[in-house]
């Protein structure tokens, strides 16, 4: 954002000395990431929240009212940048802003996908106003569509109207992730316009190029996606690298890929310059185990990445990538007062954080005082999936003669395959066959529109539960329940419905877990402290009954995500992503 003419000539004074420092750090070791360098006996002087010198001696800089910070025995990096997140579900945004201060974060970058697919504009608007009533720096990108795919979602998409009102707003740095690439590469004028519009706008455009290679991956460039946070293995990486992309190697709760992909650029002694370590998306429980940006610069240490170099990935190559890097970044001249004093550059302790030359952040706790701001009671309206739901819901009438079930048949906990299987029919109905690990799924319109529920079989999640349910799930944010029983599988819906969304478990007509989460069903209002204990039980209850997953929660989160393989299902059917296609559930092939 360009500064006022003011501002600059107040930071030129401060420099000079004319004008006496807010605060000045001394006695620190900095972190240089111009110059790949640590600097010792240099001192860094603030002046209305940004850097006005940095140099081996600031006395001209000292007035009466300037704040001295001895920060002798720590090392002084720039504020850590998250490039590439989401904090749109379990907890509220300013709750997790509130989780990853104290790890050293003073920035990131976060799509608003959650609240755009569950409240549409108004979701958008939302997001931005509440992230702004905390320090840390939310750089936020619009979605490039919700849904991925109107061929085979339901929930409502932004109109170019309002994709074009956001790219207006100046908190809002680009256009969030082209996952639908298929559409891009078909060139869908939807897609294609909205590139137009945040490219037009000086903006940028993230990518998520999974699964594309080699002239497909040269498409995806050739329309100035610029970005690509999906590389898992070491071919993936070395190509979005040598195309020119901006390479994000992900090491967050929904997927851990940097030992695939950051080995091999060590190994090579590649250039780092357009590396960045991104979380895209740290949970709750996983900040409490592992922490958050300053997890990612520890793991990357461990993983032969020197300290400078890791430091570098989180700080001045995110923000150069995003057209920040005048502001924040690096410590210099002109920067805001963005600092992670850490203990040491191998465990990445963090003491503090400072923000604008305030102290945000101290021993592992946010200092950070105040509430998020209130929620309108459109956030709080209940879904509208149906007045009560009944275990006839989820009966699967038997199929014709000869024919057998698509089956999700899950590879990891992201990814399907299509399986075909024969599953006995009883008095005309088609039950799970726990026996198998094959398991009901089915899944309701959030919005109560068209009464449809889709239904279909899961096999390979492993849980011995007659119910698991959740409202949280990519893209749709629909009523999702899966289970071994018509019963459980009623009783757990109807659990969720009350609590206005969230998450249960069931067995035996009890519920075992739930978790509520009022806003759209995709967060809770607790503190982010409560919600990453709760997940964790649900997730040990899961684990308890069966599901080889560390997460079990994870593979129904993705199982709604049309543009992974192999097999999908949404409300509007089973779909088959790598042609775009709905397809019936039984098959005579």
């Amino acid at each position: 954002m360009a500064r006022a003419k003011e501002e600059i000539g107040r930071l030129i004074q401060g420099a000079l000395g004319e004008i006496k420092a807010d605060l000045i750090l001394t006695g620190g070791k900095l972190v240089n990431v111009y110059s790949g360098e640590i600097l010792e006996g240099m001192d860094i002087a603030v002046l209305d929240g940004r850097i006005c010198y940095v140099g081996e001696s600031s006395d001209h800089t000292r007035g009466e009212a300037t704040e001295l910070l001895n920060v002798r025995d720590l090392y002084v990096a720039p504020g850590f940048i998250d490039g590439h997140t989401h904090i749109g579900h379990f907890c509220r945004p300013y709750e997790f802003l509130q989780a990853y201060v104290p790890h050293g974060t003073t920035a990131l970058m976060s799509s608003c996908d959650e609240h755009a697919a569950v409240f549409g504009f108004e979701g958008v608007r939302l997001f931005l106003d509440e992230v702004e009533g905390h320090p840390l720096r939310v750089y936020t990108l619009v979605p490039m569509v919700a849904p991925q795919d109107p061929l085979l979602c339901r929930t409502r998409s932004l109109s170019q109207e309002e994709v074009a009102r956001c790219l207006a707003d100046p908190r809002v740095l680009g256009l969030g992730e082209v996952v639908s690439w298929l559409r891009l590469i078909q060139r869908d004028p939807e897609v294609l316009e909205r590139i137009e519009m945040t490219l037009r706008a000086g903006k940028i455009v993230h990518g998520h190029t999974a699964g594309a290679r080699d002239r497909k991956l040269a498409a995806i460039a050739a329309a100035q996606v610029s970005s690509c946070h999906e590389p898992v293995g070491e071919q993936e990486v070395l190509e979005k690298l040598r195309a020119g992309y901006w390479t994000m190697l992900r090491e967050g709760s929904f997927r851990q890929d940097m030992a695939g992909t950051l080995v091999p650029i060590v190994k090579r002694g590649l250039s780092t310059q357009r590396l960045m370590l991104v979380t895209d998306g740290m949970a709750p429980d996983d900040v409490q185990d592992r922490g958050h940006v300053d997890f990612l610069v520890r793991r990357a240490v461990e993983l032969g990445l020197p300290p400078v170099k890791a430091i570098q990935a989180v700080t001045l190559n995110p923000a150069t990538y995003s057209g920040l890097d005048a502001d924040i970044g690096g410590i210099a001249p002109g920067r805001w007062a963005d600092f992670a004093l850490l203990e040491d550059l191998v465990k990445v302790r963090v003491e503090a954080t400072l923000i604008s030359g305030r102290r945000v952040a101290q021993g592992g706790e946010s200092l950070v005082t105040g509430n998020a701001m209130p929620l309108p009671p459109s956030a709080l309206a209940p879904l509208r999936v149906k007045p009560v739901v009944a275990p006839e819901d989820f009966r699967i009438a038997a199929p014709p003669a000869g024919a057998r079930a698509r089956v999700m048949e899950l590879v990891n906990h992201t990814i399907t395959r299509e399986a075909v299987l024969e599953l006995r029919a009883t008095n005309g109905t088609v039950e799970a066959a726990p026996d198998r690990d094959v398991l009901k799924v089915a899944v309701f319109d959030r919005r109560g529109e068209s009464g449809h529920i889709s239904l279909g079989f899961l096999k390979g999640w492993g849980g011995r539960v007659g119910a698991v349910g959740t409202t949280v799930n990519l893209d749709e944010y629909a009523l999702l329940v899966a289970g071994s029983n018509d019963r459980d599988m009623a009783r757990c819906a109807n659990a969720i419905l009350e609590n206005g969304g969230g998450l249960a478990v069931v067995q035996g007509g009890v519920v075992l877990e739930k978790m509520r989460f009022p806003v759209g069903g995709i967060f809770s209002l607790e503190p982010w402290q409560k919600v990453g204990q709760s997940l964790r039980r649900v997730q040990r209850c899961l684990k308890e009954r069966g599901s080889p997953f560390e997460k079990p929660l994870y593979p129904l989160f993705f199982l709604t995500f049309v543009t992974l393989p192999a097999l999908r299902i949404t409300n509007r059917g089973l779909v088959r992503a790598k042609d775009r296609s709905l397809v019936p559930l039984w098959t005579r092939e």
